[in-house]
């Protein structure tokens, strides 16, 4: 096998400098693999954390409402749906500013029957703070309610419940009356405010 050394130098000062450069590589070496040990846990990590998060974000939407039978005699009847601030005259035309001036910044909604019964729609608003919500909660007359303690404030209508919880304002509506839905109602309303 044939050396690579430079024959023109003399064979001490060849040596001198074959240990001079693994001298160098050897120390060159141990940062080389520091920073490539490092930049490989970095990458671990995004590539585990990115989904982790979208994952949490993913799930926390989808659990501002309980499923089926997850409150006794309610059964989820549809997909939630979102309309974003921009989009909100879709589902609530003509009441739309309201919610956009007091800091709107999406609406999820889904639709819920009782025992087979009774229908419902469950409305969650999410705003830009806590005021938000309480100027939604306080700009609703209160005639012919009556409180509930549900979050911050709630309000029991025939047929209908109100309340807020920090950023979020609900609204829960039922289309047919039946002598337990005002009951019913509040027990999806605490399981609504659960997951909040």
């Amino acid at each position: 096998m044939k050396s690579h050394q430079n024959p023109s130098l003399p064979s001490n000062r060849r040596k001198s400098a074959c240990s001079s450069q693994t001298a160098t590589v050897r120390r060159f070496m141990p940062s080389v693999s520091g920073f490539c040990f490092s930049l490989c846990l970095c990458v671990s990590a995004v590539v585990v954390l990115i989904p982790a998060c979208a994952s949490k974000q993913g799930n926390q939407r989808a659990t501002f409402f309980p499923e089926s039978n997850e409150v006794p005699g309610w059964r989820k009847s549809g997909d939630t749906r979102t309309f974003q601030a921009d989009k909100l005259w879709e589902y609530i035309d003509g009441d739309a500013e309201k919610y956009i001036q007091a800091g709107v910044q999406k609406t999820l909604t889904a639709d819920y029957r009782y025992r087979e019964k009774t229908d419902a729609v469950a409305d969650v608003y999410v705003m830009s703070a806590p005021g938000g919500a309480r100027s939604i909660f306080e700009s609703e007359s209160a005639l012919g309610s009556e409180p509930v303690q549900l979050g911050d404030g709630g309000r029991l209508y025939k047929g209908s419940l109100t309340f807020r919880k920090g950023l979020y304002f609900v609204r829960l509506v039922t289309y047919q009356e039946a002598p337990d839905v005002q009951d019913a109602l509040v027990a999806l309303g605490r399981g609504i405010e659960r997951k909040l």
